[in-house]
């Protein structure tokens, strides 16, 4: 497994790998070199040397690394996707290909970096809130274009005029979460018939963790004399950048199962484990280094987890429902008992408080109704 992104991993025979981009040949294929050692720092310090000492490091054999007058939009972002490479999580990077893949560009690909407008921004934004982007999506593609243009803007290339970035409204999306009847079943169910995966989602249901996150947890991050957990892992299937074969096939799958940090700086964190959830812990606790949901060294990627999660909601007789309902609806009990907000953005790992009360603080109409009651029972 590739560590953290930087495409450095342990072999079998016990050295240590690092790999880097020679070069990329005319028609955009990338070629590999490697370095080996004892340790991964010995490596990472090797790597570093090596494209140190390669100016023109992954870009076209055809191109000398400087963008001209004329370059295309396209062009500026193979190189700056070469600049940032190394510097972010293989899922980020991921993430922005795909961004570029799908909604930029097919828009802006051909456009010259000289000619790009304001005006075609916003043509840009008007057609994808016609497909129904949500305003964060939009944020994203938007974040990744002021990267890619502010990258040539440092290589020499400008736009027409300095393009202005608009602020997106929030959509007004009802987030859903269960009704109180089928949440207090789900629950009920996951007791009676309790085991390594139903433990897993009595841990989504009372610590508002995300699933890649519940996926990463191991037996290690669970502080049984301490009662918390740490969430310091994450799990995501990703594009496979590096074209890295499967050790047991040989074969270079499409994607691969990415084991890296949270989300963010504050997604990294503690959270208090409840007596009861300790309970189970102690019933099911194995070895470190086993995995919580599959008891074993191997985790149960998202997917597999979402699939049994729905298989789950039909047997109860429960309305679908995405498993990241669980996240919502923790928020909304956590408020709705009376408790600070400050310590629920804690718990989730959010950057902010504001992030928590705009995103995951939804009141139940029947709890609105019943603070209603209480308040004309007070005023009268």
């Amino acid at each position: 497994m590739c560590r953290k992104g930087e495409n450095i991993r342990k072999r079998k025979d016990g050295r240590w790998e690092a790999r880097y981009i020679k070069y990329r040949d005319p028609e955009g294929k990338i070629h590999y070199g490697s370095l080996y050692g004892k340790t991964y720092g010995e490596v990472k310090d090797k790597r570093n040397k090596k494209i140190a000492e390669l100016p023109g490091y992954g870009y076209l054999v055809r191109n000398t690394g400087i963008l001209n007058y004329q370059a295309t939009f396209e062009i500026a972002a193979e190189h700056w996707k070469q600049e940032i490479r190394y510097t972010i999580k293989d899922s980020t990077f991921s993430n922005y290909e795909a961004i570029l893949k799908n909604q930029l560009l097919p828009e802006l690909g051909s456009s010259q970096i000289r000619k790009i407008s304001n005006s075609q921004i916003t043509q840009l934004i008007h057609k994808k809130k016609e497909l129904a982007l949500s305003a964060g999506t939009i944020h994203v593609i938007l974040s990744v274009l002021r990267s890619i243009l502010n990258f040539a803007a440092k290589g020499g290339v400008y736009t027409s005029e300095p393009i202005r970035y608009p602020h997106l409204a929030g959509t007004s999306q009802e987030v859903q979460i269960m009704k109180l009847a089928n949440y207090n079943q789900l629950e009920k169910f996951l007791i009676d018939n309790i085991s390594d995966f139903h433990f897993g989602l009595l841990l989504c249901m009372h610590t508002g963790i995300r699933v890649g996150e519940l996926s990463g947890l191991r037996w290690e991050d669970v502080d049984f004399a301490q009662h918390k957990i740490r969430i310091q892992r994450t799990v995501i299937r990703i594009k496979n950048l590096d074209q890295t074969a499967n050790p047991d096939t040989g074969k270079i799958p499409k994607t691969i199962l990415y084991i890296g940090p949270p989300k963010t700086e504050h997604s990294n964190r503690e959270i208090p484990l409840p007596d009861k959830l300790l309970f189970y812990a102690k019933r099911f606790r194995k070895d470190g280094s086993a995995y919580i949901l599959s008891g074993t060294a191997r985790c149960m990627e998202p997917r597999v987890i979402q699939r049994r999660y729905a298989a789950l909601l039909k047997t109860c007789g429960i309305p679908p429902i995405k498993i990241h309902a669980l996240r919502h609806q923790f928020s909304c009990r956590w408020v709705e008992h009376g408790f600070d907000t400050k310590s629920l953005s804690e718990i989730l790992g959010h950057t902010s408080v504001r992030t928590t009360l705009d995103l995951y603080v939804h009141i139940q109409a029947e709890t609105k109704r019943q603070y209603m009651n209480q308040m004309m029972e007070q005023a009268i």
